[in-house]
Parts: C-alpha cells; structure tokens; sequence
C-alpha cells in the first residue's frame, strides 16, 4: 500500500512569476543572515541587505516589514514559502481529501523543504548561537507559528480555506485571521502535528534521505497508541 506522503515530491505548480518573487525573498533573506554573522545583528540595517541584494528599501519592505523579519521569516506565514501552495491545498481539502493522510502529505513536504536548505539553516543556528539576544525573538515566532498553524487546521476542519496568500511581494500583517476561534480537535490536531514534526527533525539529524517514511513510521505509531487505548 502506498503511502500517503509519497506525493510529497509533487508540490502544487508553481509559476514562474511566484518562483521569482521566492527566490528574490530568499535570497533577501540569506543578505540578512550572512550579514548578520559578518557585523553583528545590531550593526546590520536594512540598506545594508538592500545594497548586498542590488534592490530598493520599498522592494525590502514589500517582503518583510524589518530587518528582525528578514532574518526570522515573516510573522504572517507558518513554516517557509515554498510551503504556502501545500498549505493552501490542505486548507482547500487536498490531497486526498482524507484528514490524517492529508496532513501526513503535508508535514512529509515541509520536512522535505527544510532539508533542501540544511546549508540555510546551519548559517541560521549559527546566528543564534552568535548572537543570544536573538533566541527570545526566535522563541515568540515559534509560538506565532503554532498560533498560525492551529488557525489552519481550524480552517481546514471547518471547510473554509483561507484566500490564497501572496507570500511574498506584497507583506500583509493585517491581523485578519487573529480572531479565528479554533476548537479543542483543531488544538489536539495541531500539538500531534507540531509533536511528529519535531520528531522527524530529531531523526533526520542522524540519517539522510527521504522523510516521508519516519513521519509514516510515527504516524502509525500514533495510530497504534490510540488503537491500544480504544481496546
């Protein structure tokens, strides 16, 4: 039997002009980074990742609303760009209309997104290790993220996807969605999904390879835990 995150190396399409606008908003965001490991974090401003990037302040600022975003992602979207159009397919009901197999679609194409940028990520620790005073800010963007992610298995349940988000080129932190109101299962959903993730992280770390089969591997050890105690 196939798996149900064996289609995570077939993302939505994505088009050239959104390509563009990512790779433009990623590349933004390593200036940030790499600028941050050469100066400092305090010493870097935003006309400083403007002129590594070639680009204006008002180009900046259509992708991240300061240079504290730039560097820890934006406060209005979960996880990393290139995972928006996934995002939106689970939302809408996709891929295979089914919850838990959706959702195991989608965290398999998220883990996978992260380990196509492990160089990205190595330079990101180090930023945090050199500079301390930036955990407390990493740490509150995580607690956003999980905010972000409940409201999206809310969505998802109630059938009412969100529109689609232009991640990046056009920055939004309207606030729209703070007042989705999000239900026990939303909470219990997301804390298993947030749980699964970090353990997936945790094994990738000693082995290389395609992360569909350890999130598959936890889900049915889930499945078995929950089975154990129906009996």
């Amino acid at each position: 039997m196939s798996s149900s995150s064996e289609v995570q190396a077939s993302p939505p399409v994505e088009g050239l002009r959104e390509r563009k606008k990512r790779e433009r908003g990623q590349a933004l965001r390593r200036a940030a980074i790499d600028l941050a490991l050469e100066k400092g974090y305090h010493n870097v401003t935003v006309e400083d990742i403007c002129e590594r990037c070639g680009v204006s302040r008002r180009t900046f600022f259509n992708y991240y609303s300061s240079k504290e975003e730039a560097l820890l992602g934006r406060a209005d979207t979960v996880f990393d760009e290139e995972d928006q159009p996934a995002i939106e397919e689970f939302e809408a009901g996709g891929p295979h209309g089914r919850l838990v197999a959706d959702l195991e679609h989608l965290l398999a194409f998220i883990v996978a997104t992260r380990l196509k940028k492990r160089d990205d990520m190595h330079q990101y620790h180090l930023m945090l290790k050199q500079d301390p005073t930036l955990i407390p800010l990493q740490m509150a963007r995580m607690g956003n993220n999980e905010r972000l992610f409940r409201q999206i298995i809310q969505r998802r349940l109630d059938g009412t996807a969100s529109a689609p988000v232009d991640v990046l080129g056009t920055h939004s932190d309207d606030g729209a969605d703070d007042d989705v109101e999000v239900s026990p299962r939303a909470e219990a959903v997301a804390a298993l999904a947030m749980m699964v993730l970090k353990a997936t992280f945790t094994r990738m770390r000693r082995i290389d390879g395609d992360p569909g089969p350890v999130i598959d591997m936890l889900f049915d050890e889930l499945r078995a835990l929950f089975r154990e105690d129906a009996d």
